[in-house]
């Protein structure tokens, strides 16, 4: 099976309120917006982002029932310093520092307002000593 696009959602008791989140900080456009439903994503993309109100009918009771999730997001961006800035500035409190892997990525760990952990990552060059360590060669 191939899926055709990807989606993730986020219950939560304050939907506006989060989805206004993701388009504050990671440049989302909401696409439907039913109150208790919000879906967002960025112009084309074949994947989005949902939000719906935790005991909402369409939502299992068991999943209304948690309090938290052990879900993370990873969001790709161009500048992670400066989603960072953004977000302290905004009143956010980040969960890491940014920090550059080894690997080759640059990022940090922030909560959205619901408390789903986000990953913002910036593509770096990786460690080249790593790379030969790790990866193999052609």
């Amino acid at each position: 099976m191939q899926p055709a696009a990807f989606g993730a959602t986020v219950v939560t008791d304050r939907p506006s309120e989060v989805a206004a989140f993701y388009a504050q900080y990671f440049d989302l456009q909401i696409g439907i917006d039913l109150g208790w439903f919000v879906t967002l994503r960025r112009g084309t993309a074949d994947w989005e982002l949902a939000i719906c109100e935790r005991g909402h009918p369409t939502v299992p009771a068991a999943v209304s029932a948690l309090s938290e999730t052990g879900c993370v997001f990873g969001f790709v961006v161009d500048d992670v310093d400066k989603v960072a800035a953004s977000l302290v500035e905004g009143g956010v409190r980040l969960e890491t520092e940014q920090v550059t892997e080894v690997f080759g990525q640059r990022h940090f760990f922030v909560r959205d307002p619901a408390g789903t952990w986000l990953d913002v990552i910036q593509l770096v060059e990786p460690d080249p000593e790593w790379v030969a360590a790790n990866l193999p060669t052609s």
